[in-house]
């Protein structure tokens, strides 16, 4: 299973609005925290400095070769 940037979004989202109701003082923390992943991810867009696609890509090749046959591209 590839979870992707679309499925965390909406929990972090919720652990994030639960934790600012019960801790308001972690509201700083949290936008700084969130603002510098999205950040990061939206120049990794551009940048490509983390391919995460060739590490699942290399994972069904092995997994294809495990099961006996050859992976198809």
């Amino acid at each position: 299973m590839v979870v992707t940037a679309t499925q965390i979004t909406p929990l972090v989202a919720i652990v994030a609005g639960v934790l600012i109701l019960i801790v308001p003082r972690l509201l700083n923390y949290i936008v700084a925290i969130y603002l510098i992943f999205v950040g990061f991810m939206e120049l990794n867009q551009t940048h490509h400095w983390v391919h995460f696609g060739m590490a699942v890509q290399a994972m069904h090749s092995v997994a294809a070769l495990v099961a006996g046959g050859l992976p198809t591209v």
